[in-house]
């Protein structure tokens, strides 16, 4: 009866073992990045099927996102998984025979803060 009682309570353990280590993973979800591509071309505009395709098969990226500013894509990525670089130049060799191509833009969402500056600000 005992050794019955002993073999419960291990598998008890080894369950809630389990639990707590995969905890932290069902508790926050990766982190997204979000990527701006420009597309210009005339290839471009007819291709967005193609290009959603290509976007899809990238491991890493979560989300693809047309028409929601005009020759624009907004891709989501895991930074983790995959770079913004070889999201781009993976797009730009399905699109080069489209006469398409793809570019990161950097805006005032997507740029790096500037760092302060420990001057004093003059002014007039």
């Amino acid at each position: 009866m005992q050794s019955a009682w002993h073999q419960g309570t291990v598998v008890a353990l080894y369950l809630l073992a389990n639990l707590a280590l995969s905890l932290p993973v069902w508790a926050s979800p990766p982190v997204k990045e979000r990527l701006p591509l420009t597309l210009s071309g005339s290839g471009c505009d007819s291709k967005e099927t193609e290009m959603n395709t290509v976007l899809q098969a990238i491991p890493g990226v979560v989300g693809v996102y047309f028409n929601r500013v005009p020759n624009h894509v907004l891709v989501d990525i895991i930074p983790n998984t995959v770079k913004p670089a070889d999201v781009i130049t993976r797009v730009n060799e399905a699109a080069s025979s489209w006469q398409c191509k793809v570019e990161f833009i950097e805006g005032c969402i997507s740029a790096p803060m500037p760092s302060a500056s420990a001057a004093p600000h003059h002014h007039e």
